[in-house]
């Protein structure tokens, strides 16, 4: 085995530089396979090959930890569709159609995404902080998003004023569904993801645009 003090300097810097995301990894099969209550940071730092001390260089408790890697499951997401409101030049229709197309493709069929989901729902009645910490830093966000868009649309005339305006949940909530959906019945009773898009598109537009 090579000793670290033997490491090349850019070796040992790549090698910090990946440690974070080590650790959240390493969190991810801890909370997945234990929950949230039982798993230490002991566990946590065992099994990404730190110590426990090294965990708080990066995250300031378990909770902020575990934050964190719900946070690292939807970044990506979350910024492109974004990156999509700001630079969209069209119908917000056209706006609409494409996020929504975007978050079926790499969200809703995002398996590890649905087991932080999974988690969440767990852990959320016993530790409502977290729930509370997720509702801010995540959530609420990507609601703020939404409404963004609904807004762009009242706002050009091609969108109606009404309640779903102030109330965004309404359009994601088939979302959530498919969630539910597929933690429940996939093997059983699975959908064709498709359709199901197909009908929540028709039934947001249909609902929201103008006539």
């Amino acid at each position: 085995m090579t000793d670290v003090s033997e490491m090349r300097p850019e070796v040992r810097r790549r090698r910090k530089a990946e440690r974070p995301q080590e650790i959240l990894e390493a969190a991810f099969a801890e909370f997945s396979r234990n929950g949230y209550a039982t798993t230490t940071l002991d566990r946590i730092a065992e099994r990404a090959g730190v110590t426990k001390g090294t965990i708080y260089v990066y995250f300031e408790n378990k909770e902020h930890l575990f934050i964190s890697m719900v946070q690292e499951s939807t970044k990506g997401a979350h910024e492109t569709v974004q990156q999509m409101f700001e630079t969209h030049e069209g119908s917000t229709a056209d706006l609409l159609r494409a996020q929504f197309s975007f978050i079926y493709r790499h969200i809703v069929e995002d398996t590890r995404r649905r087991e932080v989901v999974r988690m969440l729902i767990a852990e959320a009645p016993r530790f409502p902080e977290l729930a509370d910490r997720y509702y801010d830093e995540i959530l609420r966000p990507c609601l703020d998003l939404l409404k963004r868009a609904i807004q762009r649309g009242v706002d050009r005339g091609e969108i109606r004023e009404s309640p779903i305006v102030h109330s965004p949940q309404v359009v994601i909530a088939p979302i959530a569904l498919v969630d539910l959906w597929m933690m429940m019945f996939e093997e059983r009773q699975p959908l064709d993801l498709k359709v199901y898009f197909d009908a929540h598109l028709d039934l947001v537009l249909n609902g929201l645009l103008a006539k």
